[in-house]
């Protein structure tokens, strides 16, 4: 480990081309990765990527205790892609901290279609889930036009970011998982979670549900899950705990060598 730590953080959604108009993505605006890039700031030098531009007109070139802030921006799953691959790769800035706060895709738009005809396939079971058979029509353009009825977009799925650490780019240091899910309860969210912190090879899992982003119903947080506990942290306190957390592992590393 360099004597100085750099930290890599991720923050903000990807947005993923429909036509050259249009793109979906999703609610979020990586505040929780700002946060957390301004508090590793107290332990080294921080890269924030992320698809927030107020990020880099506020935040691009500040200084904390003990480091600089940088920005890099990215727009879409290749994008973000291809900056972690420089980053985690390049020879003459190895990386301590990987933190993947950033809401990523899970699928890429694939061509877009008309619906011509739908039709019902019934379950065999009296309670089975049924189907529907389309008959469709690729319209896929530079910006599909406004005239149908109805569309549907494929979607295919985009390999996880957060699995090429330990897989391609070999990383050795503190990994962090973030992850969200909706409409299931605390306790089977820890759950689920350990299990995904486990499949990622990260060491620690940031977890929570949209009802606990949003503190509808539960006090707003998540929960700090790693090989020893499930400890659940107020959001106002995440941040700090989280850069708590690296600290005392990384100077338990220091400490073996």
């Amino acid at each position: 480990m360099a004597s100085k730590l750099h930290i890599l953080i991720t923050a903000g959604p990807t947005r993923e081309r429909i036509d050259e108009v249009r793109d979906w993505g999703n609610i979020f605006t990586g505040r929780t990765g700002l946060e957390l890039a301004l508090a590793f700031l107290d332990m080294g030098d921080v890269t924030l990527l992320t698809s927030n531009p107020d990020h880099a007109d506020q935040y691009d070139g500040y200084y904390g205790k003990a480091g600089m802030l940088g920005v890099e921006m990215f727009r879409s799953y290749n994008d973000l892609h291809g900056l972690l691959n420089e980053r985690m790769t390049a020879a003459d800035a190895p990386v301590d901290v990987v933190a993947m706060t950033a809401a990523v895709s899970d699928y890429t738009p694939a061509g877009v279609f008309r619906i011509l005809e739908k039709s019902e396939i019934k379950s065999q079971k009296p309670d089975g889930p049924g189907r529907e058979v389309w008959v469709v029509e690729n319209v896929s353009a530079p910006k599909v036009k406004s005239e149908f009825d109805e569309i549907a977009i494929r979607g295919t799925k985009t390999p996880k970011l957060i699995d090429l650490f330990r897989a391609q780019w070999k990383f050795a240091g503190l990994l962090i998982k973030f992850k969200l899910e909706v409409a299931i309860g605390e306790e089977q969210l820890i759950e689920v979670a350990a299990k995904s912190r486990l499949a990622s090879g990260a060491d620690l899992m940031v977890a929570n549900t949209l009802a606990m982003a949003r503190g509808e119903g539960v006090p707003a947080g998540g929960y700090l899950i790693d090989q020893n506990a499930a400890v659940r942290v107020e959001r106002k306190e995440m941040a700090r705990r989280i850069v708590g957390w690296c600290g005392e592992r990384l100077q338990d590393a220091k400490h073996k060598t």
